[in-house]
């Protein structure tokens, strides 16, 4: 495969990864327009969220073993293009209970028939070097794709007089452009690489408990948790921009696509910074972390500050949890996991690594619920400290059994 067929198929998946979450994720970006459109609080908002993980929670190791046996062309095209339906009844109804079965069935489109799928795709497309290169990139066009769908929905909103109207139209050329980007993949993802029908063997039981058996794979599922936790979780900055420092929901929202969104531009340096400088993803993940916890102490302990630091404090862990974020799946490369079984491996450490749809959302909904303004997000943003510390030792750890690995081998050579 030439290099500009490689980036060109990179570029359309993360097209696709990124446009599809745009929407069951829409609280990231329209939080307090979301609350008064559908007239509901803090706490159901977050209700959404843990429906669709645990929806996802379900159906991550059924969508690995999808993606092991069918091709991931019919996989992605179906799942876009049902999650751009699921957009246009939302748009239409702004219903919280009718919206529970639609972010239900969101985990059907996401998690059983497209994640496993993309993931596989491009780590097939990217090749096994350069993991961490592959990966930034697919996750710069991510990122810029979602960014670029979130600024216009936040334009077309802002066309309106009302939340309702203006969700509607936000929700409407959400649903456009992830359809389109389905066809397109309809159109230029091969239905089957020569890599792909090479390792296209039966997963046995015995690989599966093999799998299972793996501390590198649970150890692997544990950072993918506290990475997710961290990058879902920079999004409560929107909203605490616009409740504590008193930005326009507008400028909070703005804020919160760069934040959310185009960071993961960043992923590609990222991923130059895991191969070129550190030669490992892991100990870049060491290093980030912890920088990434002292910046978010920073935003609770100051006090006093210029809304323009609070502005250039509240983005600081957005641009560490994204470039990270971007660059996490190239942990089970940097591994030797086989690739054959990248789909159900992707499926289980998914399983695990999102578990914060699951609990996080109403959990932190709660808490905001039932503090002061400034207390609750001080509380949410310390859960957050203690997770960037945590993926930063466990970041070591996995290091560690790899290297011991990796000696092993070359001592028995």
């Amino acid at each position: 495969m030439t290099n500009l067929r490689k980036y060109s198929l990179l570029i359309l998946l993360g097209m696709a990864g990124g446009t599809i979450y745009d929407f069951p994720y829409i609280k990231y970006i329209f939080y307090n327009q979301l609350l008064s459109a559908m007239n509901i609080n803090n706490t159901q908002l977050g209700v959404l969220t843990t429906i669709y993980g645990v929806g996802c929670l379900v159906l991550y190791i059924p969508g690995g073993f999808l993606a092991d046996h069918i091709s991931s062309k019919l996989s992605l095209t179906l799942s876009l293009i049902m999650t751009a339906i699921l957009a246009i009844v939302f748009g239409l109804t702004l219903n919280f209970t009718i919206s529970i079965v639609i972010w239900a069935l969101l985990a059907f489109s996401s998690a059983f028939i497209f994640w496993s799928a993309l993931i596989k795709a491009v780590r097939i497309v990217g090749g096994e070097k350069n993991g961490g290169r592959m990966y930034g990139i697919y996750y710069a066009a991510n990122g810029l794709s979602a960014a670029l769908l979130n600024f216009f929905s936040l334009w077309i909103y802002g066309q309106s007089n009302n939340s309702k109207s203006g969700m509607l139209l936000a929700t409407f050329s959400m649903a456009l452009v992830i359809g389109l980007i389905g066809i397109l993949v309809f159109i230029f993802l091969p239905s089957e690489d020569e890599k792909t029908a090479e390792r296209n063997t039966k997963v046995e039981f015995s690989q599966i408990k093999k799998i299972l058996r793996s501390p590198v794979v649970w150890l692997i599922s544990i950072i993918f948790f506290m990475t997710y936790s961290l990058f879902s979780g920079v999004s409560y900055l929107t909203p605490y921009l616009a409740d504590v420092a008193n930005i326009s929901n507008q400028m909070s929202s703005f804020l919160g696509i760069i934040r959310n969104y185009v960071f993961l531009l960043l992923a590609p340096l990222s991923g130059l910074i895991a191969d070129r400088v550190f030669h490992s993803t892991l100990k870049w993940f060491v290093i980030g972390y912890i920088v990434l916890a002292f910046s978010l102490l920073a935003l609770v302990f100051l006090k006093n500050l210029p809304i323009g630091m609070v502005i250039f404090l509240s983005l600081i862990p957005g641009m560490l949890a994204l470039s990270l974020y971007g660059i996490q799946f190239s942990i089970i490369a940097e591994s030797k996991l086989p690739l054959k079984l990248m789909g159900l491996i992707t499926g289980f450490v998914s399983l695990v690594g999102y578990l914060p749809d699951l609990i996080l959302p109403t959990l932190y909904g709660k808490i905001l619920d039932t503090n002061s303004v400034v207390e609750g997000y001080k509380k949410v943003f310390l859960f957050l400290t203690i997770f960037a510390l945590v993926a930063s030792l466990f970041s070591w750890v996995i290091y560690k059994v790899n290297r011991k690995k990796q000696v092993e081998i070359d001592n028995r050579k």
